[in-house]
């Protein structure tokens, strides 16, 4: 059974424009982890390359360049953690709009495939109830599998932007036999599978909420796949959220072996 986090490999700081806090540094980001004895962090700041068409005015501004600027806020003194510079991309009209050049230059990439809040550039205008999302969730799932691109898939079939009660509603469309497939070519394509605390943080207290989430990564667990963890921080308040990704696996049974590691 973990005692603490091996890893927070979704972090955001105020590089990133999601991030609002002015304290989320790398240095303040790297002091909360020597702290709470996560050895490694990872930085995953959005980026859309300027060589890939369609970038949101959202997206646009934060190209492999702004993300790169990271590199020049690495304080001198890690506190003994580790660091790593990753960066969250995004999958949208069958495109992942980062170069392969660039994700080599990084030492791991996060894509979701669930940012639906994003209507119009990630999901489809016509998908509009229940049913179409979660078809289109695994849709979108093994398509992006099947590229090769991904070091993890970041918090998978999440419905971005719904209440707990609607990303239920939508998890509930789709079979355990779909989920099975999906975490299948997962695992054949070498796709890890993130656990993200901020998806589940507000469900965490309510059982029947979590049940989904249970669910889910049991069916990823016996299906073989390798799994990251991660806080999906934007703020320093959020960190923690990392240990609720630890829970989740010791709830379910995934040892460390199964885990990760870069």
């Amino acid at each position: 059974m973990m005692q603490f986090p091996l890893h927070d490999l979704h972090i955001h700081t105020n590089l990133s424009e999601c991030s609002r806090d002015p304290l989320q540094t790398v240095e303040n980001i790297v002091r909360y982890a020597a702290e709470h004895h996560i050895p490694t962090v990872g930085i995953s700041n959005h980026v859309w390359d300027r060589e890939i068409p369609g970038a949101s005015d959202w997206y646009a501004p934060q190209d492999f360049d702004h993300i790169l600027a990271i590199r020049r806020q690495i304080p001198p003194d890690l506190h003994g953690v580790r660091l790593l510079i990753g960066a969250e991309t995004e999958f949208a009209g069958g495109k992942i709009a980062l170069t392969c050049a660039h994700r080599d230059e990084l030492d791991y990439v996060l894509v979701p495939h669930s940012h639906i809040h994003m209507v119009g550039l990630v999901l489809p205008r016509d998908r509009v109830t229940d049913r179409q999302v979660a078809d289109y969730l695994v849709e979108s799932f093994l398509d992006l599998v099947s590229r090769n691109f991904a070091t993890a898939i970041a918090h998978p079939f999440s419905p971005v932007g719904r209440t707990p009660e609607n990303v239920k509603a939508i998890t509930d469309c789709i079979s355990d036999d779909a989920f099975a497939h999906c975490f299948s070519a997962a695992r054949e394509h070498r796709a890890a599978i993130e656990l993200n605390g901020s998806c589940f943080a507000r469900e965490w207290n309510n059982p029947d909420l979590m049940r989904g989430h249970e669910r889910m990564f049991s069916i990823a667990r016996d299906c073989g796949v390798t799994f990251t963890l991660g806080s999906d921080a934007h703020a320093l308040d959020e960190l923690g959220n990392v240990d609720l990704s630890r829970r989740l696996a010791n709830r379910l049974g995934i040892g460390e072996d199964r885990f990760l590691h870069l």
